[in-house]
């Protein structure tokens, strides 16, 4: 009999782990997402977040609870199936930050805790000294050092080990959450969506499934958020998805059209300039959070500025011109440092030049990006910044470095 069909009462939840010890609360809590009260069952499910998924980390109880809340999303008649969406998506992804920071490949990870599975203490500690012995620098060096005073190599091993059972056990669900974009409830379909956005191994599926959802669906807010789901889940986009995220982009609802570009801009290898363009729109013009929108909080720059490092080099030069067009017409005190900030991630991306590297070794987007600063009043924003990237710290030095 497989976990998923085993109701919680034949789990032996003494044995298990959240994270604060034994899951013995879970039996009662999981009764209690299913309560007549609704304060009954919003207060359980915000415990099981709480002993499932703290501090962005999963135990060994996150994969265990999974298959009973797939089972409230799977039945039309279970009170808020959105919240079962909510629980199930932090299970699977922690801190969603963190894990588009990371850009974590699920099948990487499921290898390495394979991989490390059967070495003994001695052998992860000396793989941890070699890890520490591999920093770039010194200060980095000595952050890992003392990161690992506190550390314990086997627990590390553990939660590794826990995040990707958590996630495998939520993926398990995905045609659920495929067949939830069909329910009459809003926050169903808008939940189910958001939960779809983290399972680009299932794109065969989640793909056609975000497209007929796009397409039809009417709620703006809805549609906004599969459309960000389609961008982060199906990265080989489809013609069909690319045909209705496009249709979505000419929305006069601000959320819902930049959330198109947000998908667009993911899917396709090279936007073209006039996405770009809309993709900073939403960078600086997304100015608090959009409600109910369910990433980052609503925050959308967020998620652009997370999309707009994930760009192609390719695109840098369109992003140069677009910032250039920007920093034209830049409010000192409004936009010139977003704007200085922008520019220099987009003209230098992998950081710090190396020493010696005069300006004309620098490439032709490189030299467009400081000679767009220094027409502009945007470098007066933070100069200092400059040496972030080991530029002439001083609008004076840059000028006479550039030859001009």
């Amino acid at each position: 009999m497989s976990q998923r069909s085993i109701p919680a009462k034949e789990v032996d939840w003494s044995s298990v782990s959240h994270a604060f010890g034994s899951a013995i609360e879970i039996p009662a809590l999981l009764r209690s997402i299913r309560s007549d009260s609704q304060e009954v069952r919003q207060r359980a499910y915000s415990d099981l977040v709480d002993l499932l998924v703290h501090q962005g980390s999963r135990f060994e109880a996150s994969a265990a609870v999974a298959p009973h809340l797939i089972d409230i999303v799977a039945d039309p008649a279970a009170p808020d199936r959105f919240a079962a969406c909510q629980v199930l998506a932090a299970i699977a992804v922690g801190d969603e930050s963190s894990w588009l920071s990371d850009r974590s490949d699920p099948s990487d990870m499921r290898a390495e805790v394979q991989r490390r599975a059967p070495l003994s203490r001695e052998e992860l500690e000396a793989e941890h000294r070699d890890w520490i012995a591999a920093a770039p620098n010194e200060e980095e060096r000595s952050a890992r050092a003392r990161g690992a005073e506190w550390g314990d190599v086997e627990g590390a091993r553990d939660e590794q080990r826990w995040t990707i059972e958590a996630y495998d056990a939520v993926r398990a669900g995905v045609p659920v959450y495929v067949a939830a974009l069909e329910a009459s409830e809003a926050a169903v379909r808008l939940y189910a969506a958001y939960l779809l956005a983290w399972f680009p191994e299932d794109e065969g599926l989640v793909g056609p499934a975000l497209a007929g959802l796009i397409r039809r669906e009417p709620e703006p807010v809805v549609a906004a958020t599969a459309c960000v789901a389609a961008g982060l889940s199906c990265p080989n986009g489809s013609e069909v998805l690319v045909d209705a995220l496009s249709g979505r982009r000419g929305s006069v609802n601000r959320a819902e059209r930049w959330s198109a570009v947000l998908g667009l801009s993911r899917i396709l290898r090279h936007p073209d300039r006039s996405l770009v363009s809309e993709l900073y729109a939403c960078l600086f013009g997304a100015i608090g959070p959009v409600p109910y929108w369910p990433f980052f909080e609503g925050e959308m720059a967020g998620m652009a500025a997370l999309t707009i490092a994930d760009l192609t080099p390719e695109v840098a030069g369109d992003r140069i011109d677009v910032l250039a067009e920007r920093a034209a017409t830049a409010d000192p005190t409004a936009d010139a440092f977003a704007l200085l900030t922008a520019l220099l991630d987009a003209a230098f991306p992998i950081g710090p030049i190396p020493d010696g590297v005069g300006f004309a070794d620098l490439t032709p987007t490189q030299q467009r990006a400081l000679s767009t600063l220094l027409s502009s009043n945007v470098l007066q924003a933070a100069p200092r910044m400059l040496t972030r990237y080991n530029l002439p710290d001083s609008e004076q030095q840059l000028r006479a470095w550039c030859g001009g």
